[in-house]
């Protein structure tokens, strides 16, 4: 039966309990356990140990607004084996070091190609002299002929298939193409290394060395550059941009393989200069408050990776359809819709065109309008604590968004009123508004906010929904138009 409202949900009993081999010692890892939970050891029959924790009553975590990942804030336990054995391959896992040495081991020599894709792989790079367009050359002749198809039968959830079957099959899961890749760039004589990669979830557990990997990922170091750089590449997609980790692989750690073991690195982190929306409207009203807008959106790094996937995986029909469901506004059509894609910029971006008629935008009462600048970028204002707040404010993304509406007013009609500019600074990001009339009759209003990738106290949260509610009320100011007698 489901719980009423003033109902307490909890956990009445759970129980987690491992067994090994007596003569192989478990690593295990305790976090924010409750008082009075205990690991308990015990022998079991044929040579076994069992390890075991229990907890009884335990309450539920209420999530809370922009709070860290669920496995952050509740009570878990990591375990690891100290030496283990895949279908005959023993490894320690004692270090991340370890860890890379036995996944090295396990797929050394399967990068061997055939001749004529050698040769082919040569011939590509032969002419450029630059060593980043020699690996992009590789990289998108790889995307140009393979797809990625996920077998993992027996080891190869673990070990990768030869570089050999995926040239004659054209096809393989993310070990497979990343190995294909290395292989290939072997052939136009660069060194690469894969890397495995914790993809579209949050950060490793850094310091409780384990298998904490679902992807693997190439990293192909700059022995030419000026200075130490490297590029980055996704080797299972057909359509992303070269060098780009995107949201999936981004802004974390992944373990890179290396003849001497593992070594924990960091992939490209995108920060707010990186993830930009840039928007550019202009909005014709006419005296009965409807209105016609032009909108030319670019986006940029992370701020692109959803719209990116939006024009790869679905018709123009269903683009419309998407767009139309997230527009704010209950009266509307959409005239154009059209994306165009910069995959040669530092980070990608992506601009999208739209053109909207938008009925009754523009609230007319007698002789005044009445209209909300912000189109497209309002903010609302969160809720205040139930309680006490009990978990970190995270702000998991950084990112920069800029606002340029200009509002051409309807012939007879002059501002009457217009909204107090706002300026805030604070630790949790930065936000101005202004609007301003133009020599041209026109009303030029301007939305600019930066928000950080950072963490704060629980404490912090009444000042956090401070800056949000100011933001929320600057979004919502409006403009008043008054017909003049003219």
């Amino acid at each position: 039966m489901a719980p009423q409202d003033d109902e307490e949900v909890s956990v009445e009993h759970a129980s987690f309990r491992v067994l090994t081999p007596s003569n192989l010692p478990l690593r295990y890892q305790e976090r924010d356990l409750p008082a009075g939970v205990a690991l308990r050891k015990s022998t079991q029959p044929g040579g076994l140990e069992a390890y075991e924790w229990q907890v009884n009553s335990l309450p539920a975590v209420e999530e809370e607004v922009d709070g860290p990942p669920i496995t952050e804030i509740t009570p878990r336990i990591y375990t690891a084996p100290s030496t283990f054995e895949v279908q005959g391959h023993t490894g320690m896992l004692t270090s991340w070091q370890t860890l890379g040495q036995w996944n090295y081991e396990l797929n050394q020599g399967r990068d061997e190609l055939p001749e004529a894709v050698r040769t082919k792989i040569a011939a590509l790079v032969q002419q450029e002299p630059d060593e980043r367009a020699r690996i992009r050359k590789v990289y998108e002749w790889l995307q140009a002929n393979t797809r990625y198809v996920s077998v993992q039968l027996g080891i190869g959830g673990w070990q990768t298939f030869p570089a050999s079957s995926v040239a004659s099959n054209g096809y393989g899961d993310c070990k497979a193409l990343t190995n294909y890749c290395q292989a290939l760039l072997k052939a136009a004589n660069l060194s690469s290394y894969c890397a495995l990669v914790r993809a579209d979830a949050p950060d490793i557990r850094t310091e409780f060395p384990s298998q904490q990997f679902n992807h693997v990922v190439l990293c192909v170091p700059l022995q030419k550059a000026a200075k130490p750089d490297t590029v980055w590449l996704e080797c299972t997609s057909q359509t992303n941009p070269f060098g780009y980790m995107s949201s999936f692989t981004g802004n974390r750690h992944a373990l890179l393989i290396t003849p001497q073991g593992g070594k924990l690195v960091r992939t490209p982190r995108y920060g707010a200069s990186d993830n930009q929306r840039e928007r550019r409207t202009d909005v014709y009203v006419d005296a009965t408050g409807n209105a016609t807008a032009s909108i030319s959106t670019r986006r940029t790094g992370l701020e692109q990776d959803m719209y990116a996937q939006l024009t790869n995986a679905l018709n123009a029909a269903d683009q419309k359809k998407y767009i139309a469901e997230h527009l704010p506004f209950s009266s509307f059509s959409i005239n154009k819709l059209a994306y165009t894609a910069d995959q040669h910029a530092a980070v990608p971006a992506l601009t999208e065109t739209l053109a909207l008629t938008l009925p009754g935008w523009a609230s007319v009462s007698g002789k005044r309008a009445f209209l909300t600048p912000n189109l497209l970028s309002r903010w609302s204002a969160l809720p205040a604590a139930v309680g006490e707040r009990r978990t970190p404010i995270w702000l998991d993304n950084a990112y920069t968004y800029t606002d340029t509406v200009r509002i051409h007013v309807p012939a007879g009609f002059r501002p009457e009123s217009l909204p107090t500019p706002v300026q805030l600074t604070t630790a949790f990001g930065t936000y101005s508004s202004q609007l301003q009339p133009l020599p041209d009759g026109t009303l030029l209003y301007v939305r600019r906010l930066l928000m950080p990738h950072t963490r704060f106290a629980p404490t912090d949260y009444p000042a956090y929904r401070e800056f949000r509610r100011k933001i929320s009320a600057a979004d919502k100011a409006q403009v008043v138009l008054v017909k003049t007698d003219a």
